[in-house]
């Protein structure tokens, strides 16, 4: 039988920013995208598997500030 650990971090922030960050930087966005993605992200925080797959989300989504939808990603 496996045993799971009794606590676990639900969500690594600091990785996911520097791995969006990273991500973002190789497809050229601007700051303020950056921004406005990582701004939508503190909204809802999810455990994300494929950051090329969500930077595509954000893309989809638009980058306007303060604008949250529901969407899969």
């Amino acid at each position: 039988m496996v045993r799971r650990p009794r606590f676990r971090l639900l969500f690594d922030w600091p990785a996911f920013e520097a791995a969006l960050r990273a991500a973002a930087a190789r497809r050229g966005w601007s700051d303020a995208q950056i921004a406005a993605a990582l701004a939508r992200d503190r909204l809802c925080t999810v455990d994300v598997d494929d950051v090329e797959a969500h930077l595509d989300w954000h893309e989809r989504l638009g980058f306007a500030a303060g604008k949250t939808g529901v969407a899969g990603g």
